[in-house]
């Protein structure tokens, strides 16, 4: 059963840049309430803000990674929207150098792992309490809710040098999974994008891996992936459970024993360079050269 977004009231998280800022839009174009959570409002989403329209577009600074501005997040989207009919957890990192693997520099948590995976479990929960409320009497195989979380071709295609991002978001794609049978018990519709190489800041704010690109190499816009992400919420042949891949013109549906992505956008042509970045550094721990966390 399809899932229109007209009338519908929406949480994004990280939704004040990249990806989740053209969904924020493409949402309120479709007729839906949007509250964004994120740790600020950037110039490009002020401007969106200020655009008449007759939907609310909200902001709620939230870092994720902190449960109580999660659960803030969400009682002010109940009381001024509503209730919670979309959740995109959408907010992530891309391991940057103050939390990452092989710099290590952390000393009680990797940071990026509580933005890019336990936030988006926490969000999901949350998002569930609310949903489930209304599951009761519904239509036969009808949706009350969709939860929409990011994951990424990394979950498939393990990268050596952001092992932690590889991480989190094969954690994103099993949580998906393992919460598919909320879909045909309750009405809650639980899925994922996996995204392959859209131009974002995840990328333009990182040069020390955005190095690892070639002009010849394909993206995609945030705005051709915001489309994806309104169908999977929008079109009922997407069920609870569903991971899907994005890449230029094309998706597939990934599931457990699926072969590695393939194919323009699905990979950088120099990967290499910043593999050798962090065989370099693993040289100097091997000599000594270099102070590190670990024993």
């Amino acid at each position: 059963m399809s899932f229109p977004v007209s009338g519908r009231n929406a949480i994004v998280t990280g939704g004040a840049s990249g990806i989740n800022l053209a969904f924020v839009k493409l949402l309120a174009s479709k007729g839906a309430n949007v509250i964004v959570g994120d740790i600020q409002e950037s110039a490009a989403f002020e401007e969106f803000q200020k655009e008449p329209r007759e939907t609310k577009v909200l902001f709620q600074n939230t870092d994720v990674s902190k449960w109580s501005d999660l659960e803030a997040l969400f009682a002010r989207a109940k009381s001024e929207l509503g209730p919670i009919d979309i959740v995109c957890n959408g907010a992530g990192v891309f391991e940057p150098s103050w939390s990452n693997f092989w710099n290590d520099t952390e000393t009680e948590s990797y940071k990026s792992l509580d933005i890019n995976l336990t936030a988006l479990i926490k969000g999901t929960r949350l998002a569930i309490r609310d949903q489930i409320t209304r599951s009761k009497g519904r239509k036969a195989g009808g949706t009350v809710g969709v939860i929409l979380n990011i994951s990424s071709l990394a979950a498939q295609r393990m990268l050596f040098n952001q092992p932690i991002y590889s991480a989190a978001k094969a954690g994103v794609s099993a949580i998906v999974r393992s919460l598919a049978p909320l879909h045909p018990e309750f009405g809650i519709k639980v899925v994922a994008v996996a995204p392959g190489m859209v131009y974002t800041p995840l990328w333009s704010n990182n040069p020390d891996k955005l190095k690892a690109a070639h002009e010849k190499d394909i993206w995609i816009t945030p705005e051709e992936q915001a489309e994806v992400m309104l169908e999977v919420v929008e079109n009922g042949e997407y069920e609870g459970g569903t991971v899907l891949e994005t890449l230029k013109g094309r998706t597939r549906r990934v599931y457990i024993d699926s072969p590695m992505p393939e194919g323009p956008g699905s990979t950088m042509s120099n990967i290499d360079l910043i593999t050798e970045d962090t065989i370099a550094l693993l040289e100097e721990e091997r000599k000594g050269g270099k102070a590190t966390n670990g024993v």
